[in-house]
């Protein structure tokens, strides 16, 4: 057991809260363990339903976080459904700061959520999983195929509202956003315009899940003026839906190639995050395998882009 300990805890890379929040500290790639020959590949982390802790997560790495459960438990995945949650980036951070669920499959936590784990003590441990692109997507009927990350800015911060400034028609620029809290709107913070610059929207244009937005983008009744913005794994894999395109940003298309190779942008790391101290139980041993060769390839396998391949 202990060197099976010494293995899976050899991935895990743990962050102070300042650097598993957003800003001026990044995610570096940590090493990825060796390889134990001795140990069987399907055996190197097995556990029994009533070991299992409670996780939880968002909507985009649902189909991950459940296949984890189905090859650690050993069962279908129908039936590892049963064992995890899907209550969003916004409540899942708050339930594993208040000790509702052990670990999370999200983005890395916004300023505010950073914030709280700090007023309730907890430290959060983020272990880099998945690299993911942060993408804008338009009405298909909008002329506009690309803008760049200060357009983007200038947009989100009320500066340019019309599309005639970009290339495109004479249009009034409906820019959605998401819920505070959400893995979208801790990206759009992160890689577009400061908390502190973006304009305040209209109740109608904060949009509260994923899907809804794709939906307004896609239907609105003024569709061709609308822009909103996602994870690129989501609304190709979960949520597609034909009447939208995905922008390509700087001129560079957001693609699983140009994540891999890091030409996209705008990428954000999705983490297996759980509270310090845990190491050793079940979650930290559930990062540590995600992190690992093992986890790094049922990534790849379910369509994401590993955070590090071997």
């Amino acid at each position: 057991m202990k060197k099976l300990l010494s293995i899976l805890l050899a991935s895990i890379l743990i962050f102070s809260l300042g650097a598993c929040g957003n800003g001026d500290n990044q995610i570096s790639d940590p090493t990825p363990p060796p390889d134990d020959p001795e140990i069987p590949e399907e055996q190197l982390l097995t556990m029994t339903a009533e070991e299992w802790p409670i996780v939880d997560g968002a909507t985009a790495f649902l189909p991950y976080y459940t296949a984890v459960a189905s090859k650690i438990l050993g069962v279908s995945e129908p039936e590892a459904s049963d064992y995890v949650l899907c209550s969003t980036t916004d409540f899942a951070y708050p339930d594993l700061i208040n000790k509702k669920a052990d670990i999370i499959f999200c983005l890395l936590p916004s300023e505010d959520q950073v914030k709280y784990a700090q007023e309730m003590d907890v430290t959060l441990v983020c272990t880099p999983i998945i690299n993911e692109a942060f993408v804008f997507f338009v009405n298909r009927s909008n002329p506009v195929d690309e803008l760049s990350i200060e357009q983007l800015r200038d947009i989100y911060a009320g500066r340019i509202t019309n599309w005639k400034e970009v290339g495109g028609d004479d249009l009034p620029i409906i820019a959605y956003q998401r819920s505070e809290g959400s893995g979208s709107q801790t990206g759009l913070y992160l890689h577009v315009v400061p908390q502190d610059e973006v304009m305040i929207p209209p109740l109608e244009k904060r949009i509260g899940t994923m899907g809804e937005i794709v939906d307004a983008v896609a239907g609105y009744d003024n569709a061709e003026g609308a822009i909103g913005y996602s994870y690129l794994y989501f609304i190709t894999n979960q949520h597609y839906d034909e009447q939208i395109k995905v922008l390509k940003i700087n001129g560079i298309e957001a693609s699983k190639d140009n994540v891999a190779s890091g030409r996209y942008p705008m990428i954000s790391q999705a983490c297996a995050v759980y509270r310090a101290g845990d190491e050793e139980n079940a979650a930290g041993l559930i990062a540590a395998w995600c992190a690992g060769p093992q986890g790094q390839k049922l990534a790849e396998e379910k369509g994401y882009v590993p955070n590090k391949t071997k």
